[in-house]
């Protein structure tokens, strides 16, 4: 039964998989032609991945993009502390979880992940001859797991997590898509999780709850105080600095429109900093800002690095970050974080970086991607959720004229984290015997 099904879901699948890469190769097309960063990970999509040479077993760990690559950076350390005799190898999906990887692992070799297309998966398994693999939350790629089943490589999901919406679309392919019995142990984030991979069928021996590694993988700490080169020149005169961080399109503008009413409320100055979410954007975000009527002050064009003689910012110019890997430490300077995604139907992006540096963290109503974070963050009163664009203005308000609050909200929020903290060395537990 387990090889019919396999050869039913192959049989299903590839062609499906075919005719959306079809439907999708414009965009691919466009993209290879005016993204460089397409264009270089090619060979390695395809399965041309680099040989290793070493003699030491591989631990192949892919995230899909930048959060799921930060989230596995404590896992990293500690399976680099506790089994240095193994070689590890970072994989992701997206260019900008790529640069990342590179960015935190330096000395570790960082690959794309292969196209789960015809001979690709096979190939860069091939290449790589890894030990086990392990994938963050839940990327699962039929084709890929086909292809380790077949070498007898051992794959675990860490970190897991299945989305209402993932869930009931398995649900309805449940015996054929996506094949769950070839993944050995699955590491999940919380019990909900565990009870809809129960429910599609995996067995209950092989499903574990370890917590979610996000909460060990925060920069915890205090942020920097107005000493600081960065917090000296965002803030000249006292002005209060609010970091909007992984904003998507028309939050940028909205999130100005707020704080201009804030301000107006409030009687207090605030420097804004924008950081999108995908910083190839950013010369359109340029162009909102500018036709809106503010200064848009790029990052980049002040060399990434400023100092007591910097050119000083002008009073009504916004700050954008247009280079990725900035966040946390602007994040790290501001009194305020507004946390992007979620002002839109996207599902949010992760309010623990500046829940974790004691930044006062407010978000929107769609939160579905970080359901249990934003739950644990409200339960503690260490965070504030508004339902819309009107709300935001007034939540900004309060909060710029209430520095203990602030205060009160950051020291909240890092004992939520503290509490929650721990999945790392459990999750490297149960997947020990994978190593061996």
């Amino acid at each position: 039964m387990p090889l019919l099904r396999g050869w039913l879901t192959m049989g299903i699948y590839q062609p499906l998989f075919v005719l959306a890469f079809l439907v999708y190769s414009p965009l691919l097309l466009w993209r290879l032609l005016w993204d460089r960063r397409y264009r270089r990970g090619l060979k390695e999509r395809m399965g041309g991945v680099p040989r290793l040479q070493t003699d030491r077993d591989i631990v192949w760990i892919h995230g899909v993009s930048v959060g799921e690559v930060k989230a596995a950076r404590n896992f990293i350390a500690l399976l680099r502390e506790r089994r240095p005799d193994l070689q590890l190898v970072i994989s992701s999906t997206t260019p900008n979880g790529h640069l990342v990887a590179r960015q935190e692992h330096p000395d570790l070799p960082v690959i794309f992940y292969p196209l789960d297309l015809g001979p690709f998966p096979a190939r860069a398994l091939r290449r790589i001859r890894p030990r086990c693999v392990l994938l963050m939350e839940l990327e699962i790629w039929p084709n890929f797991l086909q292809g380790a089943n077949r070498r007898g490589v051992p794959v675990a999901i860490i970190n897991g997590r299945i989305s209402e919406r993932t869930f009931k679309g398995y649900r309805v392919a449940r015996g054929l898509l996506p094949q769950l019995d070839l993944i050995r142990e699955f590491c999940v984030q919380d019990r909900s999780y565990q009870r809809r991979l129960l429910d599609l069928g995996v067995d209950p021996d092989h499903v574990h709850v370890t917590g979610n590694m996000k909460y060990d993988s925060v920069v915890m700490g205090e942020h920097a105080d107005a000493s600081s080169p960065l917090r000296r020149w965002l803030s000249p005169a006292g002005e209060l600095v609010l970091v909007a961080g992984s904003t998507h399109a028309d939050e940028e503008l909205w999130v100005l429109e707020a704080v201009r009413r804030a301000s107006d409320l409030s009687g207090v100055a605030i420097r804004v900093v924008l950081v999108p979410r995908h910083p190839e954007r950013s010369a359109s975000v340029c162009d909102q800002l500018a036709a809106a009527g503010h200064r848009p002050v790029r990052w980049s064009a002040l060399g990434q690095e400023v100092d007591d003689a910097s050119p000083a910012l002008p009073d009504a110019g916004v700050v954008l970050v247009d280079v990725i890997g900035q966040l946390q430490r602007f994040y790290a300077v501001s009194d305020i974080a507004f946390v992007g995604g979620s002002l839109i139907p996207h599902g949010g992006q992760n309010m623990l970086e500046p829940a974790a540096l004691g930044v006062a963290t407010v978000f929107g109503p769609h939160t579905t991607n970080f359901r249990r974070d934003v739950e644990e963050l409200l339960q503690g009163d260490a965070a504030v959720q508004v339902p819309d664009r009107e709300a935001l203005a007034t939540a900004l308000a309060a909060l710029c004229g209430d520095r203990a609050w602030r205060a009160q909200l950051g020291e909240n929020a890092r004992a939520v984290i503290r509490e929650n903290q721990g999945a790392t060395a459990r999750t490297l537990e149960l997947i020990e015997p994978l190593l061996r």
